[in-house]
């Protein structure tokens, strides 16, 4: 009939209705307490966790009335009385149990991840509600696996890359890694979406408003959502909805995502709160590559693009939400079963074989590839190769060559050679501001001028600060920039070997760069071009 005390005014009522605190909750990561209360709500129980600093005001005790508790500020402090009471009459009766604030593995332990087992619960649902929920399993494991079956004989890469991403992200942390990027891009109306949300029933309820992020959410939002999955992927469809944000360079962005952590926050007391940290794998999709002409190395390092190959990925998509819509979440718990069960080491070893193979590989092609982007590889790989030997058991793996040309070349990450390449398009569409018409008349500005040594061996020489301005219209930093020039002979310096040399031009004498237009002239030519020879042309 409720909870209620006596008083020298008679009857005070604590609470209209059964209610007691249930269990205690201990936070893994913040050593700080929470109790999990039992009510009843029109008849039926309700189980909810929270914070004990709410349990133990009288004025912040009243946000329990939206979660159906008939508190009020009449009766606001006898309840918090009676719940303290009760917890601290019974401590040898009211449980303590571990817990946890975030999914994936607790503490680095194999035997537990989050949300799997028994062992520790999850304490942050009351702010996460629908998240949480949606991470579970429902309907016919079978008819999702005859689905997977069906799409992975296609063979095609999309699919068989994505299923082995979502499933990449858990062994991330066991790896040591750090968290990456897979973006697929390509036309609209393609299977974009439909392949993201196949990668999501993997773990939990693929439809909208559930598992998946939206793109929209603000940069704090996405800080929080990353925090809370920790090991398990992040999954966000149309990256265009959030190039506005990143005024189309996503630098920054990818930064934020890849370093595994957020920004230092101060709180009420002038300490700092907990701070955010996650390592997983982060799946995306967009009409375009995430890529840019611009982008900083680190951050072109930190993704792995893909361009959609031709045609449809799926033959039917809307069968294929159809069957995911109402079947999903067995694969994930039982490929973390399967990780359990082999051992992080074993795990390890299978990665590391595959970091081997990609650099034989490379040494074959007399190339060099990125460490940034073999141990992402190395993990998808690892993942695929578990997964396809202990769950979908097809013998259908990643193609490795496909997934070794995914994987970019030192060279193409070089954002000094990016640089020099930006400097060199932007002189040669700007060639008028550097060779006169007629005689000395420019057409408009004048930045410099060339000097013409023998046959295509031009040298650039650019003003001092419309370099500077060029380089920074690029993202490009203009001291480091400089530094690699004059190491690797791209530019001329004067006698104290300075980068700027006096040049005259016009009748002004002023401080210029003098970059060489034939650097690196002698590296092979991109794929797909042949040099072509007067002789060879078809016409006279």
């Amino acid at each position: 009939n409720g909870i209620w005390t006596w008083s020298d005014k008679g009857q005070v009522w604590a609470s209209y209705q059964p209610i007691y605190p249930a269990k205690v909750l201990v936070n893994i990561e913040t050593d700080t307490y929470k109790t999990v209360l039992r009510y009843k709500v029109r008849g039926r129980w309700i189980e909810r966790t929270f914070d004990k600093s709410i349990l133990a005001s009288n004025n912040k005790i009243l946000e329990l009335a939206k979660y159906g508790l008939t508190v009020t500020s009449e009766n606001s402090k006898a309840l918090v009385k009676y719940l303290a009471d009760v917890e601290a009459l019974n401590e040898d009766i009211i449980t303590e149990q571990t817990s946890t604030s975030r999914f994936g593995w607790v503490a680095s332990d194999i035997d537990v991840f989050m949300p799997f087992g028994d062992e520790v619960v999850f304490d942050n649902e009351s702010n996460l509600m629908t998240l949480f929920r949606s991470i579970s399993h429902c309907g016919d494991r079978a008819k999702w696996y005859t689905l997977m079956k069906e799409l992975r004989a296609t063979r095609k890469r999309e699919i068989l890359l994505y299923l082995a991403s979502s499933l990449a992200s858990v062994l991330v942390e066991p790896c040591g890694a750090l968290p990456f990027i897979i973006n697929l891009w390509g036309e609209t109306g393609k299977g974009k979406t439909v392949l993201l949300k196949l990668a999501a029933s993997i773990w939990a309820n693929p439809r909208e408003g559930q598992y998946m992020a939206d793109a929209k959410s603000t940069i704090t939002a996405q800080e929080i959502r990353l925090d809370t999955l920790n090991n398990l992927p992040m999954l966000i469809d149309d990256m265009a909805q959030i190039r506005n944000q990143c005024d189309g360079d996503f630098s920054t962005l990818v930064y934020r995502w890849c370093s595994g952590q957020g920004k230092d926050r101060s709180n009420v007391g002038l300490g700092l709160n907990r701070l955010n940290h996650w390592k997983n794998c982060i799946l995306t999709n967009a009409e375009h590559s995430l890529v840019t002409e611009t982008m900083q190395g680190g951050a072109i390092n930190r993704i792995i693009d893909v361009e959609m190959q031709d045609g449809y990925i799926f033959e039917d998509g809307n069968y294929v939400c159809e069957i995911i819509h109402d079947n999903y979440g067995y694969c994930g718990q039982e490929f973390i079963e399967v990780v359990q069960n082999i051992g992080f080491e074993k795990v390890r070893e299978i990665q590391k074989a595959f970091v081997e193979q990609i650099k034989s590989e490379a040494s074959k092609r007399s190339i060099t590839k990125e460490e940034k982007q073999m141990i992402p590889m190395s993990i998808i790989l690892t993942a695929d190769k578990i997964a396809t030997d202990y769950l979908y058991k097809d013998s259908i793996y990643l193609d490795f060559n496909d997934c070794f040309e995914l994987m970019k070349d030192q060279g193409e990450v070089s954002e000094h050679k990016r640089a020099y390449q930006f400097l060199k398009d932007e002189i040669i569409k700007n060639w008028h501001k550097f060779e006169p018409i007629d005689d000395d008349l420019y057409r408009g500005e004048q930045w410099g001028k060339i000097r013409h040594d023998s046959d295509d061996h031009d040298v650039a020489i650019v003003i001092g600060t419309i370099f500077d301005e060029m380089l920074k219209k690029g993202g490009f930093q203009s001291k480091a920039f400089l530094s690699w020039a004059r190491k690797n002979e791209v530019i001329e310096v004067d006698s104290d070997g300075k980068s700027k040399k006096k040049a005259r031009i016009g009748n002004c004498s002023t401080r210029c760069i003098y970059m060489k237009m034939f650097a690196f002239d002698d590296e092979e030519p991109e794929s797909g071009f042949v040099e072509a020879f007067p002789e060879d042309l078809p016409f006279d």
